[in-house]
């Protein structure tokens, strides 16, 4: 993932080497007492220079907080009871980012001057790449050199200048792993210390303007004519009065009054709610309040047209082993990838293991999470047949068959190879690391196919079994197929009653999704069972489990599966011998779904904003319909609406979270195909907010932001501007629902 690309140094650098034993006290970085007063005494308070931007600089404190990287090399980074800095290399690899230390957590602002100061030493002489990087996109260095260590202790100097924008989150690395010339010199050791990054001249200072948002939010994509209409105000915005505005004559065709001021402590301001709900004319509009105007949108019966076919699309996009053409993917166009046989972890078995759908922003294909994907689909389809078609334009297209099941086809398929003769399924199959930001093509490496789970294996025989009815008239063959692969993958489940939870063995480096229960995606499995088969074995083995305390209600995520597995009970027949019960539990979110939506001045259905909190959004939308599918009713459709509103821009972070879409949508997603084209793939929905910013770029730019807010627009922010296909998925079933029901 972290693959260091060298490009053209930056700026100039220099390098002194001062031979020292002591350790350097790196509070006095001035050339004479006399400067140091005067920064002390005349220092501008909006001033950065002068702050060592390397915390623990001098590793005084025991606490490591460098990170590693391998590719190809092995060792390990600790602090020595000298407090220095220390990697014990064992392998070399073949690249000199074979082994890495990197550390994050500074800025570097545009147009300043710094000046970066070290030690080093090792017990051989070798060569190691300093760098400051750009953490994502191509990791090219804004500063860059290779010094050359030796047995003496040498002090290193540099000075550059940040000639590119600001970057609130680059990475500091050392590379010491293979350089040209260089024979196997067996382990060794690199010692480093008294690391100092300053701004020593910030005359060029350009500020960033921080997190500011817009003063009125919308669906930025637009809404059907009868839809209620909601902008949310905040600052000089909230006034008596907003005006509903023609884009193209500016003329004002809707006036109301705007409701009361409140405090949202999720987004930690005032915001006011303009209602236009009854203003249904077709055309494109802004809303004006107190002079300030908001994005364009949309009203009209087609206004999510594109937006449907492009989240659907997405899934093409992600096919692995097959050439995408440039008909049908554009400038995402590539050849075949993947097309090499995986190894069993551990031994020495190949297997094929193509096709599928690339997972999120790297190339892993996972069980577990494409099995919530493909479910979910088939869900949408199985409640809105009338809201697919068979020319969304893919290879597929026109053959009869709805292109969704054609999608779902093609990771099912990859889901047959993944399930071993014993009936068990791997868990995954991935190489050891994320690749860099390449395109799929590119990623050569060794397959590995990590062992067989119980979550994998139940999830495997639910979409299987759901598989079997939903392809019963397209293809009874195929449906056959998949209910005896459901019924072999439970006949394992049998033999392996206790939790197999996956675990990355060592080595393997890539997305792991653990989980230590398996009996929500038991209940999953022996349900679709249920309601494939009307077997009253598979409603037995369900009711053994119904006692574990396990709820069906609210969870359609890929770790908690129970409302997958209520709705599948549910829906099969109000015959199974637990149907109050699961009743009772599966409803048991409903309320606090719809209590949230209803406090929120976005209608927003969280109460915490966790990493992919745009899934569960969506994911609260969809237990909303399922319930009102079972109910006959429409309870839910208010809220339900709402959440896909909030996704598309009625939201505190004035984004738009599907690209290429609305005004202001992701434009840097950490989606590689987007990375190394330049161009994002249209219809990705981002992962959003996330309170706990768990990357170096969230935790530097959020730091102190209100939950709600806690977004950014960076391939370096992984856990906020990911994407993945289990977050597209619940989001298609809500445009399918909207499409049948306008």
């Amino acid at each position: 993932m972290k693959k260091k690309i060298v490009s053209m140094i930056l700026a100039c650098s220099m390098i002194i080497g001062v031979a020292s034993c002591k350790k350097a006290d790196t509070t006095d970085v001035s050339d004479s007492s006399e400067s140091s007063e005067i920064t002390e005494t005349t220092k501008d308070p909006n001033s950065i220079v002068g702050e060592n931007l390397i915390k623990n600089g001098d590793f005084s404190d025991p606490e490591l907080t460098w990170g590693t990287y391998f590719e190809g090399g092995s060792g390990e980074l600790f602090i020595n009871d000298k407090q220095e800095l220390q990697f014990d290399i064992q392998k070399l690899g073949s690249v000199n980012w074979a082994n890495q230390a990197n550390f994050d957590g500074f800025r570097l602002y545009q147009a300043c001057v710094y000046e970066m100061q070290f030690d080093a030493y090792a017990t051989v002489e070798r060569d190691v790449e300093y760098r400051i990087q750009i953490n994502g996109s191509d990791y090219h260095p804004y500063n860059i050199d290779t010094i050359h260590v030796t047995t003496e202790v040498q002090h290193f100097d540099f000075v550059f200048t940040m000639e590119e924008e600001t970057d609130p989150a680059p990475r500091l690395c050392l590379n010491i792993g293979f350089f040209d010339g260089y024979e196997d010199m067996g382990p060794h050791s690199v010692m480093f210390d008294n690391f100092d990054l300053q701004c020593i001249d910030d005359s060029a200072y350009l500020a960033s303007s921080g997190n500011d948002t817009p003063m009125i939010n919308l669906n930025q994509i637009g809404y059907l004519p009868a839809a209620e209409k909601v902008a949310v105000l905040n600052g000089d915005a909230i006034v008596d009065k907003a005006a509903v505005v023609d884009a193209a004559t500016g003329s004002t065709v809707f006036e109301g009054s705007v409701g009361a001021a409140s405090h949202n402590a999720a987004t930690d301001r005032d915001e006011a709610r303009f209602d236009f709900s009854s203003f249904t004319t077709p055309g494109t509009y802004k809303i004006v309040a107190n002079g300030i105007e908001s994005y364009e949108f949309a009203i009209g019966d087609d206004v999510y047209d594109e937006a449907f076919k492009a989240t659907l699309r997405m899934f093409y996009m992600q096919r692995c082993g097959t050439e995408l053409t440039e008909e049908y993917a554009g400038v995402h166009a590539h050849p075949e990838c993947h097309t090499g046989e995986g190894k069993i972890y551990g031994t020495d078995t190949l297997i094929d293991v193509s096709g599928g759908w690339h997972d999120a922003g790297d190339y892993g294909r996972y069980v577990v999470p494409g099995a919530k994907a493909a479910a979910d689909l088939m869900l949408a389809y199985t409640l809105y047949p009338d809201a697919f078609d068979d020319s969304l334009g893919i290879p597929e297209s026109n053959n009869g068959i709805p292109d969704v099941l054609d999608e779902v086809k093609y990771e099912l398929d990859w889901l047959f190879k993944m399930q071993a003769p014993d009936g068990g399924v791997y868990h995954k199959v991935t190489c050891v690391d994320f690749p860099g930001f390449v395109m799929p093509e590119e990623e050569q490496n060794q397959l590995f196919v990590t062992k067989q789970s119980t979550t994998a294996t139940a999830d495997f025989a639910a979409v299987m079994s759901m598989a079997s009815y939903v392809y019963e008239t397209i293809d009874a063959d195929y449906a056959d197929k998949c209910l005896a692969a459901a019924v072999k993958a439970a006949e394992y489940l049998d033999e392996h009653p206790d939790c197999e939870g996956a675990k990355n063995p060592m080595g393997i480096k890539t997305g792991e999704y653990p989980d230590d229960n398996d009996i929500d995606e038991r209940l999953w499995a022996y349900a679709e069972l249920f309601k494939a088969t009307g077997n009253s074995m598979y409603d037995d083995k369900f009711c053994e489990l119904m006692g574990s305390g396990i709820p069906c209600a609210a969870d359609l995520g890929w770790q908690g599966v129970g409302a997958y597995a209520g709705y599948a009970y549910l829906s099969s027949a109000p015959t199974g011998k637990e149907y109050d019960a699961v009743l009772k539990s599966f409803t048991g979110g409903i309320d606090a779904v719809e209590k949230a939506a209803a406090t929120d001045a976005y209608n927003s259905s969280l109460t915490t904003y966790p990493w992919g909190s745009n899934m569960s959004i969506a994911n609260n939308a969809m237990y909303l319909l399922l319930y009102d599918n079972l109910k006959g009713g429409k309870d839910g459709d208010a809220v339900a609406r709402e959440q896909l509103n909030y996704l598309l821009g009625t939201n505190g972070t004035g984004f738009c979270f599907l690209s290429g879409f609305g005004t202001v949508s992701p434009t840097r997603p950490h989606h590689r195909p987007s990375q190394a084209t330049g161009v994002p793939v249209p219809g990705m929905v981002a992962g959003g907010p996330d309170e706990s910013l768990e990357d170096p770029y969230a935790e530097n730019v959020l730091t102190g932001t209100a939950p709600a807010l806690c977004y950014a627009d960076s391939d370096q922010a992984y856990s906020l501007n990911e994407i993945t296909i289990y977050w597209n998925s619940p989001v298609v079933f809500l445009f399918a629902y909207v499409e049948v029901n306008n």
